[in-house]
């Protein structure tokens, strides 16, 4: 069974997927040099994005979601390493807001979408107000270019990998496009934690 997360965890995650995608794709399409319009739009929904990211970090730790998506506990660790294993076998973890690997790899997507968040808003904030003329610091600029684009690759890995296994889930009969997208009210992440503890 899959469960769902609670109707805000549920916006946040369409706000950043939505957002999120529209940059990855423009990053690619902004290298044809008849496509430099979308420029100013990746600048814009960039800023939106980042403001997106800001907010789920700060809602996930109000509701104590980061034991979840980063498990530094000795308990969480091996959790995470015997799901990887388990994976390698074949074996499929349930999915919904639990500990275990795919929380884990989740925290890791936002980590990477939160280093292009970073640096992005620093390049947005060095290049010149109407792009006139280059920025102060070329060197530092292209520094954080550089580091921009590395964000973006391991994005792009994490989105891979997120949307392969939640195609996989899908097939499965685990209804996780409908548990994550849906706006039906589900059970809270609290007491699915706490339901899972129970039967533990």
């Amino acid at each position: 069974m899959t469960a769902g997360w609670d109707i805000k965890t549920r916006l946040l995650h369409w706000a950043i997927a939505l957002t999120a995608c529209f940059q990855q794709f423009s990053s690619l399409w902004m290298s044809d040099p008849g496509s430099q319009y979308l420029f100013p739009w990746h600048r814009l929904l960039g800023a939106l994005t980042a403001l997106i990211v800001l907010l789920f970090w700060l809602y996930s730790y109000a509701v104590y979601d980061l034991q979840r998506l980063f498990p530094w506990g000795r308990a969480g660790r091996l959790l995470v390493l015997r799901e990887g294993f388990g994976l390698l076998r074949g074996r499929l973890q349930a999915s919904g807001p639990r500990r275990g690997l795919s929380s884990f790899v989740h925290g890791l997507g936002l980590l990477a979408l939160s280093g292009c968040a970073v640096t992005g808003m620093i390049m947005f904030a060095m290049i010149p107000p109407g792009h006139v003329g280059p920025p102060a610091d070329g060197m530092a600029f292209t520094r954080y270019t550089l580091q921009h684009k590395f964000f973006g690759q391991l994005l792009w890995l994490y989105w891979y990998g997120h949307v392969a296994v939640a195609v996989v889930h899908q097939l499965k009969g685990n209804n996780v496009l409908g548990a994550i997208f849906g706006l039906r009210r589900v059970q809270s992440a609290a007491s699915s934690d706490q339901a899972e503890s129970n039967s533990g």
